[in-house]
């Protein structure tokens, strides 16, 4: 797909971060909670003279830190959150989490460990045989061309249930789209890529191809193998082919589409992992808008038909005793659902309101000491990738207007049919529409996450002989993502003139997630063209305090320019840019023209970044 690599940005704009909220109650551990930017800590005490602690915290685990808690480990990043004596209940949210893990989870192999295996909250990197370590000093670490490699087995946790990308084998859809030059029934068209608006190649007779989309259906997963090997047989790679209209009747004449461009070629086994998850996900019925299928230009300078699957995460409510004496944990009143569905928040909310509550001993020792916490799986949610969700949703809202300026133009001022072509290689023809079919686009409609499977909702506790209302977990009010502890830091990103977009260069200050961890890094840049910009695209503040310019030519002589815009990284004198959740900075430097021209280009960064699961972020924001 054009540009789709980790894309890693927000939900939608996060406010300024809130104080976190250190909430005491007696006798009540389900107080009204509004307007909440943070986490909230809840201290429930039973009368004001004799205080038996406890709190109640809920925490969304995805990626290795998830398969580790499941499996009996604590992965490095949870270590701060998790650590200590706990306990994890094994209820039936436990098991299926665990049963879809190690069915269709993907094994952690390499050297390296990243975001593409890890984390929910993004580009995590490290050397794998350093992490495993860290997990468990016994894991055996051995050399090979490629460095350092542990020797791990999927079977004692080193498994992940990751999101991944289906080829959806559409004939009926590639038939209408490059043989009748019609858009297929059911797809919506934007007019455009995620990337930015269709553009005229040509005006009047040719333009850059729309991005067609529907949700994926029961249908598309019914009969897959053969409609796969159809598909395949009618498939060819365009690279250097279609090159004029004429190339193109030929080929639709010869019965041939465009091919996916997603690495699949006849003759080779389909890669069942994501089919296989998805058909036992859905066995019971696939939501609307679960999965979008995409038909765009791919890779190879062809198109594609693919979706999008999701990861697995849990969500765990954690009861910790924060006090300094032993409390006696009795019964929950639990109120549970345990339909095997896929399905929206709100559709659990409504089973689990409908459910009649049930005592439950989940406990079985009675007393929890002083720092043991208990660990309560208590839903399985699907979401989307936060920065593909983000970057795509925000990516086609902020280029809508755009594109339908171009689509009106089209519709009004061509008189022949117009030849879309692949925006990456404008020579290449991928199919014809005539004006009066160009309809009106529509932006996909991507739901940020659904769930699955058992729920619990945890209603009352008792503890010392006193009932409790528990603390109801609101997706809203907070904000804890698995790798949270490590954060994955800003990002540099520098202007491509030719093209007019912004190029992802690399992110600096990884694992600087404190003031006192401030630090200063120096990158070198694949590409300069005067124009700079920080991202923040994870559930994290970034403080940074300083940004230079470094110029460097052959003889390794170094010109230097520190930033003049924002004013705040000019020097490092502690006055720093804080960006938030998806805020964006271009940084400016007072540079003669062509300076660069030549030369090796430098950015020295220097500063630190609040994971948004760490309480010392929700100290005030100037």
């Amino acid at each position: 797909m054009i540009g789709r690599a980790a894309w890693i940005a927000a939900l939608t704009a996060l406010p300024f971060a809130a104080h976190a909220q250190d909430i005491t109650t007696y006798g009540d551990c389900s107080p009204v909670i509004q307007d909440v930017g943070g986490d909230v800590t809840v201290v429930c005490y039973k009368d004001r003279d004799q205080k038996p602690r406890f709190r109640v915290v809920y925490y969304r685990l995805g990626g290795i830190g998830q398969s580790f808690l499941i499996n009996g480990k604590l992965s490095p990043e949870w270590e701060k959150y998790l650590g200590g004596q706990q306990a994890i209940v094994n209820n039936a949210v436990h098991s299926e989490i665990r049963n879809l893990t190690d069915k269709f989870g993907q094994e952690i192999g390499g050297s390296y460990l990243s975001g593409n295996v890890g984390f929910e909250g993004g580009d995590f990197s490290m050397g794998l045989a350093d992490y495993a370590q860290e997990v468990n000093a016994d894991i055996k670490v051995f050399q090979s061309d490629a460095g350092a490699m542990p020797d791990l087995k999927a079977n004692e946790g080193w498994r992940v249930f990751g999101p991944g990308e289906l080829f959806v084998p559409d004939l009926d859809a590639a038939r209408s789209l490059f043989q009748q030059y019609a858009i297929p029934a059911g797809y919506q068209t934007f007019w455009g890529t995620s990337s930015g608006p269709a553009e005229w190649v040509e005006p009047g007779s040719k333009m850059t191809a729309p991005t067609l989309w529907r949700s994926l259906t029961l249908a598309d997963l019914e009969d897959y193998e053969t409609r796969y090997d159809a598909y395949l047989g009618r498939a060819l790679d365009i690279s250097n082919d279609a090159r004029s209209t004429s190339d193109l009747r030929q080929r639709s004449e010869r019965g041939l589409f465009a091919n996916a461009g997603a690495g699949y070629s006849a003759g080779r086994r389909i890669q069942h992992t994501s089919l296989d998850a998805l058909r036992y996900l859905a066995r019971n019925g696939l939501p609307d808008n679960y999965a979008i299928v995409m038909g765009e230009p791919g890779i190879h300078y062809g198109w594609s038909f693919t979706a999008n699957t999701r990861s697995a995460d849990l969500l765990v409510a954690v009861l910790e005793n924060v006090g300094d004496t032993p409390m006696d944990v009795g019964a929950f009143s639990i109120a549970e659902t345990n339909q095997m569905t896929l399905r929206r928040h709100d559709d659990t909310q409504a089973l689990l309101a409908a459910a009649r509550p049930v005592e439950k001993r989940l406990w079985p020792p009675g007393m929890l000491a002083p720092g043991e916490k208990l660990v309560i799986p208590v839903r399985i949610e699907m979401p989307l990738l936060p920065e593909f969700f983000d970057w795509i949703t925000s990516s086609y809202r902020d280029n809508y207007a755009a594109s339908e300026a171009i689509r009106d133009e089209a519709a009004t001022s061509a008189t022949n049919p117009i030849a879309f072509v692949h925006p990456n290689e404008r020579s290449n023809v991928l199919f014809a529409l005539p004006p009066s079919d160009l309809p009106k686009g529509r932006i996909p409609e991507l739901v940020e996450r659904f769930e699955y499977g058992p729920a619990w909702a945890i209603q009352a506790v008792e503890v010392d002989g006193i009932k409790y209302d528990f603390r109801q977990h609101d997706p809203n009010n907070f904000i804890l993502f698995a790798g949270g502890g490590i954060g994955s830091c800003p990002y540099i990103y520098t202007y491509q003139e030719d093209g007019d977009i912004w190029i992802e260069e690399n992110h600096f200050l990884l694992g600087a997630t404190s003031p006192n961890k401030k630090r200063t890094d120096r990158l070198k840049l694949g590409q300069f063209d005067g124009r700079l910009e920080i991202r923040e695209k994870e559930h994290e503040l970034a403080h940074i305090d300083q940004i230079t310019l470094i110029l460097q030519d052959d003889e390794g002589v170094e010109e230097t320019y520190p930033a003049v815009w924002p004013t705040e990284l000019s020097a490092q004198d502690g006055e720093n840019l804080i960006l938030g959740y998806g805020e964006r900075a271009e940084v400016q430097f007072d540079l003669p023209d062509g300076a660069w021209d030549g030369k090796t280009v430098f950015i020295s960064a220097t500063g630190y970044y609040l994971p948004l699961s760490d309480p010392s972020l929700f100290a005030s924001r100037r």
